[in-house]
């Protein structure tokens, strides 16, 4: 699983009008590293899933954005996926493996009807 979370090359971290400091820092952050990092975590979490509030709460010494960035490219990368639920108003990701192929409403539980505009059609639920 580790040759999925490759770094990302420099020359894309780094403009060529950047400045010498920026393209330095380019070459020496791993960002295959915070992938598999917040990946790993996420699995570790099993089903009932993770927030980056939480993953954040894990490691207090990395900086915001090295953890935030990263669940876009895992969901991306079709290894987490959101259900609709949140924690602490944050959403909650869970790893693939657990995916049961429909989302539910955050609110009232109810499985929503569409995966794309995650809008809860339940009469028992008013959120709009």
């Amino acid at each position: 699983m580790d040759d999925l979370f490759g770094d990302t090359p420099p020359h894309k971290l780094a403009r060529s009008n950047d400045p010498d400091t920026s393209k330095q820092s380019a070459q020496d952050v791993s960002s295959g590293k915070m992938l598999k990092l917040v990946y790993d975590e996420v699995v570790k979490f099993g089903s009932n899933g993770i927030t980056t509030k939480e993953i954040r709460a894990i490691y207090p010494d990395l900086p915001y954005s090295s953890i935030t960035a990263r669940p876009a490219q895992l969901e991306e990368d079709g290894l987490v996926y959101y259900e609709g639920d949140k924690r602490d108003r944050c959403r909650v990701m869970r790893a693939k493996t657990y995916d049961k192929g429909f989302r539910v409403c955050g609110k009232c539980k109810c499985v929503l009807l569409s995966f794309y505009e995650m809008k809860c059609q339940s009469p028992k639920c008013k959120k709009d």
